[in-house]
């Protein structure tokens, strides 16, 4: 399932680095540290966006002016998603960098019906080579039409499904006119960001650009609620629906309690 976290804006005009997923990472793991019994508090089979506002670019980054900011998270344990919610709507406000995010709502994204066939866009982005200490071979551009991009990412699936195999092939194919259209412009769909693992800086090669997968049905709904690629609990490798459906529109899920 998806959430839409709403938060009202405390601190408009207020910044925080273009690429914030790390603080944002930081962020949910001290809340989910306080969530639930063991089992929840060690739980990492989610994924997030980043911070969804009306902003202005600076060189100090991102600056947040609209009222509400908005994280899509995602998780397919309802239970986790609650206490989450629950720990989230404990604190008064929480910060992340410079923001100070006061919890309004949550509201629950409309259920997708998965075909085998489906076409996404990156909100986050998707990382393919894992880094090691003193090497910068995780930020080696291949480039998405490559063969070797495809090898890549159908294994990254392979892997976050364990080895499960659910029958039928992967086949990737990113949106060549929008791969094209940013090269002769000279912009990018592909950048290298920090990460970090146990507090250790790494830097990867992430892309973000929109493609189609034919795929098993449910290899689709494992990456549309899990992520896709590496380090999804970190904040990258989250998709969205190219075209969204007339006629789907959030619900109400938390306002202070939980909407049945």
């Amino acid at each position: 399932m998806r959430v839409r976290l709403i938060f009202e804006n405390k601190e408009k005009g207020a910044s925080v680095p273009f690429h914030h997923q790390y603080y944002l990472y930081r962020l949910f793991k001290g809340l989910v540290s306080k969530c639930g019994d063991d089992d929840l508090r060690n739980f990492k089979n989610y994924n997030f966006s980043g911070l969804k506002g009306q902003t202005k670019v600076s060189k100090s980054g991102l600056h947040f002016y609209s009222n509400k900011i908005t994280i899509v998270f995602s998780c397919e344990n309802k239970e986790f998603i609650d206490s989450l919610i629950q720990t989230i709507f404990s604190f008064e406000a929480l910060k992340v960098r410079n923001l100070v995010l006061k919890p309004l709502s949550v509201e629950l994204e409309p259920e997708i019906t998965f075909k085998e066939e489906m076409n996404y866009i990156c909100i986050s982005p998707i990382i393919l080579l894992s880094p090691e200490f003193s090497d910068d071979s995780a930020k080696e551009f291949i480039h998405p039409q490559s063969i070797e991009f495809s090898e890549l990412l159908a294994q990254r699936i392979s892997d976050g499904l364990n080895g499960k195999d659910l029958g039928g092939d992967i086949e990737f194919q990113p949106d060549e006119d929008y791969v094209e259209r940013i090269e002769s412009h000279g912009k990018k769909y592909s950048r290298v960001y920090p990460l970090y693992d146990q507090d250790v800086p790494f830097e990867v090669r992430g892309y973000t650009l929109p493609f189609t997968l034919k795929a098993p049905v449910e290899v689709q709904k494992h990456i549309f609620n899990n992520g896709l690629g590496l380090f999804n609990n970190k904040g990258f490798g989250m998709v969205d629906l190219t075209n969204i459906e007339p006629g789907t529109e959030t619900t109400t899920y938390f306002d202070g309690h939980f909407v049945s």
